[in-house]
C-alpha cells in the first residue's frame, strides 16, 4: 500500500505455456526497464510496485496474473496521464519493445484510483509482501444519503473489523477515478487494499481463504445499503521484487 493520493494500475497476463527462462526475461525487463520508463515518461509518477497473483477469487478467475501499481503524487499527475491517454497517439510515451514474452502479453486492467482514507490513519505503510484486494460496487440505485451511509459504515466499521479479524497491518479505501480497461461487467467503483505483514501471515491468509466458510460472518451486518453491495473480486497478490 502507498501513501500517495492517486494510483494507476496495469494488470496483464502472459501465455500459460511461457517457459521459465522466458518468464525470467519478462520479469527482468518489466522491473528494470518498463517500470522505469513509465516513471520517467509520466510527470507526477513517483514509483512503481509489481505483484503476481497468489490467490484468485474463490468463485473463479477474476484477477490478471501480474499487477503493476504506480504511485501518483497529485491530482495534476493523475489528470495529466488521463489527458495523454485521451489525446493523439503520437503524443503518448513510447516504450521499449521488450523480450518475446513481453511482446506476447495481454493487458486485462488499466485503472486509475483516488485514495479516500487509510485505516488507521497513523499506520506506517510500506512494501508489504502480500496485499489483499477487494473491489466492490455500491447499489446502483443508492441515493446520495444512502451512499454517504455506505461509505461511513465501510470506513468506520467494516475496514477496522476486517483488519482486526485478519491481523492485517492496515487498510485503505479508494474510489475509481477512471477505468480505461476492465473485463465485463466493468471495473468496481470502490477498492479496499489490506497490507499483510509477512510471508507467514500471507500463507495463513490464503489458507483461510481456501476453506469455505461455515456459519455466519463475525463482521457487522451494516445498514441495508451496505448489505446490497456487489463484490466483483477478492484477490491476494504477492510482491515481485
Amino acid at each position: 500500500m502507498s501513501d500517495a493520493p492517486y494510483s494507476y494500475w496495469v494488470g496483464m497476463d502472459i501465455p500459460a505455456d511461457t517457459t521459465a527462462a522466458a518468464l525470467a526475461d519478462f520479469n527482468h525487463f518489466y522491473t528494470n526497464t518498463h517500470v522505469r520508463e513509465v516513471l520517467a515518461s509520466n510527470p507526477g509518477f513517483l514509483r512503481g510496485r509489481r505483484y503476481e497473483l497468489a490467490q484468485d477469487d474463490r468463485r473463479g478467475p477474476r484477477g490478471p496474473r501480474f499487477l503493476a501499481t504506480y504511485d501518483i503524487e497529485s491530482e495534476a499527475g493523475a489528470l495529466g496521464y488521463i489527458a495523454r491517454n485521451d489525446g493523439p497517439a503520437a503524443e503518448r510515451p513510447k516504450y521499449s519493445q521488450g523480450p518475446t514474452a513481453w511482446q506476447q502479453h495481454t493487458t486485462a486492467w488499466r485503472l486509475m484510483w483516488q485514495r479516500m482514507v487509510k485505516v488507521p490513519v497513523s499506520a506506517q505503510t510500506g512494501d508489504a509482501p502480500y496485499i489483499y484486494l477487494i473491489g466492490m460496487n455500491a447499489p446502483a440505485d443508492a441515493t446520495a444519503a444512502e451512499l454517504a451511509q455506505f461509505n461511513e459504515f465501510y470506513t468506520d466499521v467494516h475496514v477496522p473489523e476486517v483488519i482486526a479479524a485478519n491481523g492485517f497491518v492496515c487498510g485503505a479505501r479508494y474510489r475509481s477515478l477512471r477505468a480505461f480497461l476492465h473485463p465485463d461487467p466493468g471495473a468496481p467503483g470502490f477498492l479496499a487494499i489490506y497490507d499483510i505483514r509477512d510471508e507467514a501471515a500471507g500463507r495463513a491468509h490464503m489458507q483461510s481463504r481456501a476453506i469455505p466458510r461455515t456459519g455466519g460472518s463475525t463482521l457487522s451486518e451494516g445498514p441495508r445499503v451496505w448489505q446490497r453491495h456487489d463484490t466483483l473480486w477478492r484477490l491476494t497478490y504477492r510482491r515481485v521484487e
